[in-house]
């Protein structure tokens, strides 16, 4: 998709760590919906919620071990088969940034968004709650 765009960010800290400031972003940003959580895999598949002027967008976001420290990737693009907009893509990278900006915040004590456990699941439109088994296999929603 033209409107799909991708952050990245190297931290200094573990990937555990970095997984559960960004579960915790999620968890306290109202305007997310948390579809998908993987801990094993550290995955998520967030929905933000519509506004007025925008449509709701998918985050995925994943967390994986670089060199002594972590790399997280975001990805934010419009639902699948949703309307699109000219500006899209300059809103989904504002998006991703601000998402990884709240998780460098939770990480260095400016934002406060701690962590509540969750089991690995996703969760189907139909609001049935299902286990995640392969953080690298999409789950079927």
């Amino acid at each position: 998709m033209g409107s799909e765009r991708a952050r990245s960010a190297d931290l200094d800290v573990t990937p555990e760590a970095a997984f559960q400031a960004a579960l915790g972003v999620a968890q306290h940003e109202k305007k997310y919906e948390i579809r998908a959580v993987h801990n094993e895999g550290q995955a998520l598949i967030i929905r933000q919620k519509t506004k007025a002027l925008s449509w709701p967008k998918v985050i995925m976001l994943r967390v994986h071990q670089n060199g002594s420290g972590s790399s997280v990737n975001v990805l934010v693009q419009n639902i699948p088969g949703g309307p699109t907009a000219l500006l899209d893509g300059v809103f989904n990278g504002k998006i991703a940034e601000k998402y990884l900006g709240g998780i460098q915040g939770t990480l260095d004590g400016t934002v406060t968004a701690p962590a509540t456990a969750v089991t690995s699941h996703y969760v189907r439109d139909d609001g049935s709650e299902l286990p995640w088994d392969d953080p690298d296999e999409l789950p079927e929603f």
